[in-house]
């Protein structure tokens, strides 16, 4: 697990953090890679860059509200994620238990655009790492308090139920509620925990 330096409080461009996709350069680059807890979602979060690869033109495609994020570069400063499991830092194998939060949304990606510093453009968000009742996409139809892994399964960024009384496979990301998240497809609740938090 992760321990992660903490912000009191973030500039927040979209004024929540379930709604941060912020084009770099950024206001507060020193944000990066720190978590915060926010008083309106009732969340703990990650501030991180999307890697410009997270294209519909990839095995897993474009990045969906969600879906897992696996570090790419961990790097404080740089604090870079994909949901493409073979780019993690660590290699594809490594990745269900190299995941460094959950989407809330859809980020914006700019592969091949350069921003007005003159580097590639990337776009900021906020992953979650402790929230309840947070929607997380499933290839399985959880049942109420099994644990939430990444899938395992090459080329997906969505994640597995484990059955109740049965060890976690892999890194535990949260406990499933039981209740499908109605209106998206494979889109359960989960009270979400990923990672210790300084």
């Amino acid at each position: 697990m992760q321990v992660y330096p903490r912000v009191a409080n973030p500039y927040m461009p979209n004024g929540t953090p379930d709604k941060t996709n912020a084009p770099s350069p950024y206001y507060a680059p020193g944000e990066l890679g720190c978590s915060f807890n926010d008083q309106n979602t009732g969340g703990s979060y990650l501030r991180v860059q999307v890697d410009s690869g997270c294209t519909a033109s990839t095995p897993v495609g474009a990045i969906l509200a969600g879906q897992v994020a696996y570090w790419k570069n961990a790097t404080p400063g740089i604090s870079l994620v994909t949901n493409d499991p073979r780019f993690c830092d660590l290699g594809p194998t490594a990745a269900p238990n190299r995941v460094a939060g959950i989407f809330q949304l859809a980020p914006t990606v700019s592969p091949g655009v350069t921003g007005s510093d003159g580097n590639p453009q990337l776009y900021m968000t906020d992953l979650v790492l402790q929230k309840g009742n947070t929607p997380v996409l499933c290839s399985t139809t959880p049942t109420a308090g099994e644990y939430c892994t990444a899938n395992t399964t090459a080329n997906n960024a969505n994640t597995v139920a484990s059955a109740v009384g049965t060890a976690p496979p892999t890194q535990p990301l949260g406990i499933f509620t039981g209740v499908a998240n109605t209106g998206t497809a494979n889109s359960f609740f989960c009270d979400v925990n990923i990672a210790f938090i300084d």
